[in-house]
C-alpha cells in the first residue's frame, strides 16, 4: 500500500494524504488552516453561528438556507491559476510563447 503526498500550494510543505490537512471541493489542498485561509478558502460556516460540521441536523444549520458554502478563491473565480492568467495575458499582448521569450530576454538584459 502506497501513501501520497502533495506539496501545500501556499507554503510548499510536503503534506502526507492520510494526515491532516485542508481540502476544497475542486481539489486544492493546504498543511493548515492558515495556509488554506491565506490562499482564501472559506470553510462551512452559518450565518447564525450555529457548528455547521455537526451532522445532527436539528441543531445545526447543515441543511438550511443558513449554511455558507465551502469554497477557494479559485472556485469563487476571486483569483485564477498562472497558466490561465499568462495564456490571457499573451492573448492580450497579441503575441504569442516565443515572442515573450524574447521580450523576457531583452528585458533580463536590460537589467544586467
Amino acid at each position: 500500500m502506497s501513501v501520497d503526498f502533495f506539496d501545500c500550494v501556499v507554503c510548499g510543505e510536503s503534506v502526507c494524504e492520510c494526515g491532516d490537512y485542508v481540502g476544497c471541493e475542486c481539489g486544492r489542498q493546504w498543511c493548515s488552516d492558515e495556509c488554506a485561509e491565506e490562499d482564501g478558502y472559506k470553510a462551512n460556516t452559518c450565518k447564525l453561528g450555529y457548528d455547521v460540521d455537526d451532522n445532527d441536523c436539528e441543531e445545526s444549520c447543515c441543511c438550511c438556507d443558513n449554511e455558507l458554502e465551502t469554497s477557494c478563491n479559485y472556485c469563487r473565480e476571486d483569483d485564477f491559476e498562472d497558466g490561465i492568467l499568462l495564456t490571457f495575458a499573451i492573448k492580450m499582448l497579441q503575441t504569442d510563447r516565443e515572442e515573450l521569450i524574447k521580450i523576457y530576454k531583452k528585458y533580463k538584459e536590460e537589467l544586467l
